[in-house]
């Protein structure tokens, strides 16, 4: 079966007028943005646009000529990616512009933007998904126990600010965090710029705080244009208030956690080979995780960040490849800075797992109900078919 990289294999000949702007091109772009773009152009919206093409000759110089990994989960084969496109016809002529980077420890930042602009000045606005940083970790907990956090700020000044920088239609894409924030970048810009919007793309991004954003009119001004893809495994994507307007994508890789990785997800052409139901545990922390995100007091919620603040300090490394390489140590800091919590905040911290066993068997038992009441529909309506 197919991934990204054969599609830049079958279709890198093909300019964006012989074949429009699709599903894997949105993948692809989300997927080279995790490489060092912020060193190589500036990030002010009024500079001439870099060609793609020289902008990753410069990343390939900055990593030394050589491709390097981005990060412990971010293989050094987005790298040959990236220089297989900048040589391909179909995106060396894309310009990119305005790679605006925030990174802060507190309150954690981990925010990165960047447009591509295609050859007929439409707007591709990528935004990136969770680094190899534990500042980046440190947010994706943030938005699960806060209804805004400043990424999402970030995103939505990002995407106003290169709408009024330049005309033209806007095609907006994230993967993991960069999937949230596009989403909700999308739902709170100015109402010209969302009018822009002919496409939206979340690829395995976590849900929001509450189901706010999702109720709203906004939401249903961009459903025809939304396009929202999870792996057949999905955890990532499965959590918190998520929509249920998501297309299934089959993977190389059966783990939840393996799967959320861009680059395993299997293409069909031009989109991605698909299937109609998520895996059984796919559906069973979708309801679980769900459950006990939801049922966090706002004490509950105010301990959980704030241990998971302490324990990154605690690791003692900047990032997951630091982390792996001083495995040892960073274990070591990380039961240190929990031992070194109060009794009180420890109690708290708990309490948030305390009835989790009987919430997942709960859970269990609510996907296998409800598989077979859909499995008995499916055969009865199989029945009625071969009877008429």
């Amino acid at each position: 079966m197919s991934t990204s990289i054969d599609f830049i294999k079958q279709y890198g000949g093909k300019t964006f007028e012989e074949l429009p702007f699709c599903d894997v091109d949105n993948l692809l772009l989300c997927e080279i943005f995790y490489m060092p773009f912020e060193k190589v152009i500036y990030d002010r919206y009024d500079r001439e646009p870099v060609s793609f093409k020289e902008a990753c000759d410069r990343v390939f110089a900055y990593n030394g000529y050589k491709h390097v990994a981005a990060g412990l989960v971010l293989p050094k084969s987005i790298s040959v990616k990236m220089m297989a496109m900048a040589n391909s016809a179909r995106y060396r002529d894309m310009k990119m512009v305005a790679c605006k980077t925030v990174f802060n420890f507190n309150p954690a930042i981990q925010f990165a933007a960047v447009t591509f602009i295609l050859p007929d000045n439409t707007l591709v606005v990528v935004y990136r998904g969770t680094d190899d940083t534990f500042v980046g970790w440190k947010e994706d907990f943030d938005i699960y126990t806060r209804i805004v956090v400043p990424s999402h700020k970030l995103g939505v000044e990002y995407l106003n600010n290169i709408a009024k920088a330049y005309k033209g239609d806007i095609i907006i894409c994230g993967h993991s965090k960069g999937g949230n924030v596009a989403l909700y970048s999308a739902l709170n810009c100015n109402k010209t710029v969302r009018k822009r919007i002919a496409r939206l793309y979340n690829n395995d991004g976590p849900g929001f705080h509450d189901y706010r954003y999702l109720n709203s009119q906004a939401y249903r001004e961009l459903l025809p244009n939304y396009r929202h893809f999870v792996p057949s495994n999905s955890i990532i994507g499965m959590l918190m208030a998520h929509d249920d307007d998501y297309q299934i994508v089959k993977s190389t890789h059966f783990f939840g956690m393996l799967q959320h990785a861009p680059y395993t997800w299997k293409t069909n052409g031009t989109s991605f080979a698909t299937k109609e139901d998520l895996y059984f545990m796919a559906k069973v922390t979708d309801i679980g995780l769900r459950k006990m995100i939801f049922s966090l007091s706002d004490n509950q919620s105010v301990v959980f960040d704030k241990v998971m603040e302490t324990i990154v300090e605690g690791v003692g490394q900047v990032n997951l490849t630091n982390f792996a390489r001083n495995l040892g140590s960073s274990v070591r800091g990380m039961v240190k800075a929990f031992r070194g919590l109060d009794e009180e905040t420890r109690k708290v911290w708990n309490s948030n797992f305390e009835g989790a066993g009987k919430i997942f068997s709960d859970a269990v038992s609510a996907v296998r109900e409800k598989d077979t009441v859909n499995r008995d529909a499916d055969e009865r309506a199989a029945e009625l078919v071969s009877e008429a």
